[in-house]
């Protein structure tokens, strides 16, 4: 009896820690963007936001030193070929953490509708939809294989790291997985 006490009451100590952890280890700024996106282009909020966490930690003046801007690191030009705009007037855009995460989404449903599956469109959001092509062709990684198997390694754990963000916004966030665009 005691021990099922003690076990009712830790299940209960979770349960009011986990929306704290949330906020605290895994906050979810700009959430109506990624729900908005994430409606817009039938991909999972989750997964938007885990490529955010993983690409800027959700900071919209992230520059990395290839020249991808704001919280989803989409590169200038990439923005202008989806959105037919100039570049200069894309990289001023992306500065804006709702027009970055719609980009980046739609630049995300993209890639995974050309290739069919998740792990090889976020490989190729952070590896290039060229190099990921060239490894199906050759037949280094298919999709569906593990992540651990892709030959870049920094596009490897990027692919990890993405999942699991996921993962812990899924579990943190549940209910907030719109119904598939389209």
């Amino acid at each position: 009896m005691r021990r099922r006490r003690l076990w009712l009451a830790g299940m209960a100590i979770c349960a009011l820690l986990v929306p704290w952890l949330g906020n605290v280890v895994y906050p979810w700024p700009y959430q109506s963007a990624f729900l908005a996106a994430g409606r817009r282009y039938g991909i999972s909020p989750y997964l938007l936001a885990g490529v955010a966490r993983a690409e800027s930690r959700f900071d919209p003046t992230a520059r990395s030193r290839r020249g991808a801007i704001g919280i989803m690191q989409v590169l200038p030009e990439t923005g202008a070929y989806l959105t037919g705009r100039s570049e200069s007037a894309v990289s001023v855009s992306l500065l804006s953490p709702q027009y970055s995460i719609h980009v980046g989404a739609q630049y995300l449903a993209l890639l995974r509708d050309e290739f069919r599956n998740d792990t090889a469109a976020i490989a190729a959001y952070n590896g290039g939809d060229a190099t990921v092509r060239g490894w199906i062709r050759s037949g280094v990684w298919r999709p569906g294989e593990s992540p651990q198997r892709i030959p870049y390694p920094e596009t490897a754990n990027f692919v990890e790291r993405v999942q699991r963000n996921a993962r812990w916004y899924a579990f943190l966030y549940p209910g907030r997985t719109p119904a598939r665009a389209k």
